[in-house]
């Protein structure tokens, strides 16, 4: 029998066969200064990418900027303007106090105010408006409204039952004062009944009021009207300046102020109605 020979082993701590290496690591042996100029391109291209990287951004931002700022001017303009609304006919009662406060915006506003005529009225435009709105209204023979205005206090009726074209509309954003011209002849309930309705209706829809509603009696002396008149478009000057964007007149106070003057409207109107008599 032949003995079992023992294969020779590696002395311990003797040299190692080589591991095999990969096609780059044999590509790059021996050529250390390709490493060198891969790093050094590196340092000089990363921070140049980092820097177009942040170019590019930061034009982008500025554009953003840019169009945000466009959007909020062109928002306090739009927010800034006045229109003139007449709840009656172009040659009724009511027609030549509405060109007096026109008149009177025209001088102290940079933008002139519009001025629309209910039997004219368009409720496109109406929707889209933001400003303020000055509403000058004329109640006829037994309490009765104009038919134009009769439509629109229907239209707003509709609007407020209408939840999807409430919220195309911008009402809510809309600040407004009213100005009621009617004949005591008509009785308590018929006494600038249209002025009295239009509140109403506008509150409903969300619209904020500036100033407390002014009622005027056509039977009095037309020097008696205008000295109240008069008044009143101060008033209004000076609300409307309040309420200007950004200058907080939109606050909760001043909002809580309004409403407490237009809340008590029945109160009021009576006021007014026995001092117009």
């Amino acid at each position: 029998m032949s003995a079992y020979q023992v294969p020779p082993l590696r002395p311990e701590g003797g040299p190692r066969g080589k591991e095999p290496m990969g096609w780059l690591e044999e590509y790059l042996e021996g050529k250390d200064e390709i490493l060198l100029y891969i790093t050094a391109a590196l340092g000089v291209l990363m921070p140049g990418f980092v820097y177009l990287l942040y170019h590019k951004c930061h034009a982008y931002y500025e554009r953003y900027a840019k169009k945000k700022e466009e959007e909020r001017l062109a928002e306090e303009l739009a927010e800034s303007e006045a229109v003139v609304i007449v709840l009656g006919k172009e040659d009724g009662i009511a027609a030549p106090w509405a060109k007096v406060i026109h008149d009177k915006l025209c001088d102290e506003m940079v933008r002139k105010p519009l001025i629309w005529w209910s039997d004219s009225l368009n409720v496109k435009e109406l929707m889209d408006f933001k400003g303020f709105c000055v509403f000058i209204t004329e109640t006829t023979a037994g309490g009765q409204p104009t038919p134009s205005a009769e439509w629109f206090l229907e239209w707003l009726e509709d609007l407020a039952a209408d939840s999807k074209l409430r919220k195309k509309a911008n009402f809510d954003k809309i600040r407004f004062s009213i100005v009621g011209f009617g004949s005591s002849d008509d009785g308590p309930a018929g006494f600038n009944k249209v002025a009295r309705t239009l509140l109403k209706r506008l509150k409903i829809v969300g619209s904020k009021q500036i100033t407390e509603v002014e009622l005027f009696n056509t039977t009095e002396t037309d020097k008696q009207t205008m000295e109240r008149f008069i008044e009143f478009s101060f008033e209004l000057l000076i609300q409307m300046d309040k309420h200007l964007p950004g200058m907080g007149g939109d606050s909760d106070e001043s909002e809580a102020g309004g409403a407490s003057s237009s809340d008590s409207g029945s109160d009021d109107e009576d006021d007014k109605h026995k001092k117009s008599q």
